[in-house]
């Protein structure tokens, strides 16, 4: 799978300027923290709403005949990739014409079931699959995140090979030894004993605030249950929440500081940020000014994560720091490994399944519904109540 996968993205990077990622949820920022995170050789945008405008707007600014897109879904029924998918297929067929639209499109899905296999089938698509039992929030280290940062030029085996260095290290029983398991066992912890059910993950680094919004639906989609896995009565999980150092310094660092005791701050240090800026020395005279001359911002900017860190702990407030030493491949790919097994570690110790999300497809259901598709009649119907006693109401 590895192989196709980098051989269909090394072909597109010879026909195509652009790869446009169709997908939402974990069949999107994945990608969008691998891609914020090394800088690419190769343009990809990642599609992640149905909003029109911003939709429109991409389309639009494209060149569709050096364009590819990837329509993401595992399922082949998430709605709002496939009303894109819809909307793509119809502009390529339109401006390229029967014969040469399908080169433009790459599908990633299950092997063998779902409407979009199907489609694979029936139309010639290129196309790529999602491994049997891995749901999108844990996608990233598969052809969902693989196929676009490999277009992007990004070191695959690199990445993965930084995830099998971290195997190997979560592979160790003894809780102290056990980075991921440790990791798990401390917010699950912080949560349980402490009634610390925030977790705060907050990166010292612009390129790792995209993998701490991969990180909040990781740990939100597979710990907050409302049961256990043997249905009993749960509502259990931490609530994550992004920040990004130094700027939310200056926004909510004051709610972390003296604001409830319900938050663990979760800091991503990056030791060496792949350039430095040195800032001039001026305004010797002006205390307020002259002390930062002759430093850089890298240097500012982890000075103040020890600042930070230390400010907290003066209040008595929880802080993990994860220390790394560059950002590139290989390191992402232990980052994003790491916190796969701590979540699936800490649901162990909720008694909570990490893998499903039964809590979203009363959702799924009633849009279904609204839209007409067969079926969902009743659903419709629930909306359509719930609307008019709405407006009746005012």
């Amino acid at each position: 799978a590895l192989a196709v996968t980098k051989a269909l993205a090394a072909e597109l990077r010879a026909e195509c300027d652009t790869l446009v990622v169709l997908g939402i949820g974990g069949s999107a920022l994945g990608t969008k923290a691998l891609l914020g995170a090394v800088e690419p050789t190769r343009r990809v945008v990642v599609a992640d709403n149905v909003d029109p405008w911003t939709f429109g707007k991409l389309l639009d600014g494209l060149d569709l005949t050096r364009t590819v897109f990837n329509v993401i879904s595992k399922s082949g029924e998430t709605a709002e990739t496939m009303a894109q998918f819809l909307i793509v297929r119809d502009l390529l067929l339109r401006q390229l014409g029967a014969v040469d639209y399908a080169k433009h499109i790459v599908i990633t899905t299950d092997s063998d079931a779902g409407a979009l296999r199907q489609i694979v089938h029936d139309e010639g698509f290129r196309a790529l699959e999602v491994p049997a039992g891995v749901g999108g929030r844990f996608s990233v280290l598969t052809a969902v995140g693989l196929f676009p940062a490999a277009f992007a030029g990004m070191r695959i085996d690199d990445l993965l090979a930084g995830a099998a260095w971290m195997d190997s290290r979560c592979l160790d029983a003894k809780l102290w030894r056990n980075p991921a398991h440790l990791l798990g066992a401390l917010l699950y912890l912080a949560d349980t004993r402490h009634q610390q059910n925030v977790v705060v993950m907050m990166p010292y680094s612009d390129r790792l605030h995209p993998f701490a919004s991969w990180f909040a639906p990781l740990w939100a989609e597979s710990l907050g249950k409302a049961e256990t896995v043997d249905g009993a009565p749960a509502h259990v999980g931490q609530t994550p929440l992004t920040a990004v150092g130094a700027t939310d310094q200056h926004s909510l660092l004051q709610l972390f500081a003296e604001g409830p005791v319900d938050k663990v701050v979760m800091m991503l240090r990056l030791e060496d940020h792949g350039r430095e800026l040195p800032i001039p020395a001026a305004y010797a005279d002006l205390d307020s000014l002259g002390y930062l001359g002759g430093a850089g911002l890298g240097q500012l900017l982890n000075r103040e994560q020890h600042a930070t860190e230390l400010a907290l702990v003066q209040q008595q407030r929880p802080v993990i720091t994860l220390s790394l030493p560059q950002l590139n491949p290989f390191t992402l790919g232990q980052l994003f490994y790491l916190f796969e097994v701590a979540t699936v570690f800490a649901a162990a110790l909720y008694h909570v399944n990490p893998f499903d999300q039964p809590g979203v497809h009363a959702s799924y259901r009633l849009t279904y519904g609204q839209m007409g598709r067969s079926g969902f009649e009743t659903e419709r119907a629930a909306v359509e109540a719930w609307v008019a006693r709405k407006r009746s109401e005012y």
